[in-house]
This record gives structure tokens, sequence and C-alpha cells, in this order.
């Protein structure tokens, strides 16, 4: 398996279209959890959750010292890298791994894909910041279902866990 995940993977580039506005978003929605249910099969990102598990000395069958530590990892080692402008990129978990850098839809896809991996329930969360826009989302984020409570996982920005951005409008995603 080791060898498995050295090796680069194909490279492989979608290109679609999605409407504009809110139908846009919701499609960008569905191909955002569409990446991570096939990123959580791809035995090398399950590969670097558990190691990330062990460094952190998360104990076997903890829950919420799993969520914590994929957590911390991600906020700690992905930078936040804004997409080319006016082309909204979403890499694979994979990719994500190997550039160590995108936005709040690259970080859902990577923590999502780590935790469905490992047996955590993910959800999305998207956000909306414009009162006067209604349902217009900007930002995504991961939750996590850790005791049958839902956690905020915003990663982008330099917060604890739980923590998630002041929205005026907010829709869950199922993943």
């Amino acid at each position: 398996m080791i060898e498995l995940c050295n090796r680069p993977p194909p490279l492989r580039i979608v290109h679609c279209r999605v409407p504009k506005g809110r139908l846009g978003t919701l499609a960008t929605a569905r191909l955002i959890a569409r990446l991570i249910r096939e990123g959580a099969k791809d035995l090398c990102v399950r590969q670097k959750a558990i190691q990330i598990f062990r460094r952190s000395g998360a104990p076997p069958k903890n829950r919420w010292a799993e969520v914590c530590a994929l957590f911390d990892w991600v906020r700690d080692n992905i930078r936040y890298t804004r997409d080319i402008f006016r082309v909204e990129l979403l890499h694979t978990p994979r990719r994500m791994l190997e550039l160590r850098a995108g936005d709040c839809d690259d970080m859902t896809i990577l923590l999502g894909a780590m935790l469905l991996s490992t047996g955590h329930p993910v959800r999305l969360a998207l956000a909306g910041f414009r009162p006067h826009r209604p349902h217009v989302y900007t930002h995504i984020y991961p939750e996590v279902n850790v005791g049958g409570n839902w956690i905020a996982l915003d990663a982008t920005m330099n917060r604890p866990i739980g923590w998630a951005p002041p929205t005026v409008w907010k829709r869950l995603h199922e993943v």
C-alpha cells in the first residue's frame, strides 16, 4: 500500500459547467459531496488519516480525539489559497495531500474524506453572509456527528473546533 500512495495519481481534469447563482452553488455542493465520498474510498487518504491519529496520540475508539486530530492537522497544514481568478477549482483529497493548499471547498473535501474514511458521519454547511441576497452561499465547511451532535469544522480560520462563521443564511447538504 505504501508504493500505491507514493505513486502520483493519474492526472485527470474534469471541466464542467454549472449554472450561475443559487443553482450553481447547489450543483457545486453536489460535486463536493461526490468528491468526499470518492476520496473516502482512496486508501491513501485513509492511510494519511490513520497516520495523523497515531502522531496525535488519539486513543483507539476515541471518536472525539480522532475528529480533533484531523481538524487540527488540516487547519495547521493546509494553506488557504484562493482559486484561479473567476475559475472554481475542486481538488480531490489526494491532490490536496500533495498540494497542501486550497480554498474552503478544497479543505472541506479533504477533511470530509478523511473523516468519512475513518467512520465519521459528515455533512456540508453552506454559509451566506449577505442579508439582502437570500440564500446566496459563498462559504462551505464540513460538520461531523459525534455522539449525536453535529459539530462545525471550519479549518479555514485559526479558530477552535466547533467555531462556525456568523452567517445570515445556512443550508445543510448531505454527503
